[in-house]
């Protein structure tokens, strides 16, 4: 397969870098980092927030699915067709420039969280706004405040696209993702109801 790299503007220009973490007694060593690291974030300012690089992340993204739906869906099940279907979407998204997604990575371990965002515009209205399309952190990073951190470099880029609005779907029952959102300013605007039949 060709390179991607120079035909779409957000594919990164450099597939490795050598980044040192600021020095803490936890990490003091340099690391090769499948894409640059964009910042240092986490309560020690050592996990490094990059761009998504598709060989070495998409099965973390893809096996961290199963706890994402299972969460907001208690019904939910795994299956090989949504697995496949699901490594689909992210690789379109991951090629499409209205698409962004950023991985969280810790020095001591493996990647350990991520977000999705998508640039939307509304057919009627031709409002564009933003949408978190997924986040997830692993359970032994949360309450680290790193889905804020997440949260708020999205808003930056959306910021940069001259986009005002961010928007999200959350399931109601989810309390520990309506907590991290409400912490991060988001407001509820529409409420979407069912019923069962």
């Amino acid at each position: 397969m060709k390179s991607l790299i120079g035909r779409f503007p957000f594919f990164p220009a450099a597939r490795a870098k050598t980044l040192e973490a600021p020095s803490s007694p936890a990490s003091a060593s340099a690391r090769e980092w499948p894409t640059p690291v964009l910042r240092w974030v986490g309560p020690n300012k050592n996990i490094a927030l990059r761009s998504l690089d598709w060989e070495h992340d998409a099965d973390f993204i893809c096996g961290w699915q199963r706890e994402t739906y299972a969460i907001n869906f208690p019904d939910f099940k795994l299956s090989l067709e949504f697995s496949g279907a699901f490594r689909h979407d992210l690789r379109r998204a991951f090629l499409d420039g209205n698409h962004a997604l950023w991985m969280l990575d810790d020095p001591a371990s493996d990647p350990c969280g991520f977000i999705w965002v998508v640039l939307c515009t509304n057919s009627w209205t031709n409002e564009r706004y933003g949408y978190v399309n997924n986040l997830f952190i692993e359970s032994s990073h949360r309450g680290q405040h790193l889905g804020e951190d997440l949260l708020e470099h999205a808003a930056g880029w959306f910021r940069s696209r001259k986009v005002e609005k961010l928007r999200l779907t959350v399931t109601g029952s989810n309390t520990s993702a309506v907590r991290l959102y409400e912490r991060a300013g988001f407001i509820v605007e529409r409420l979407e109801m069912e019923r069962g039949l």
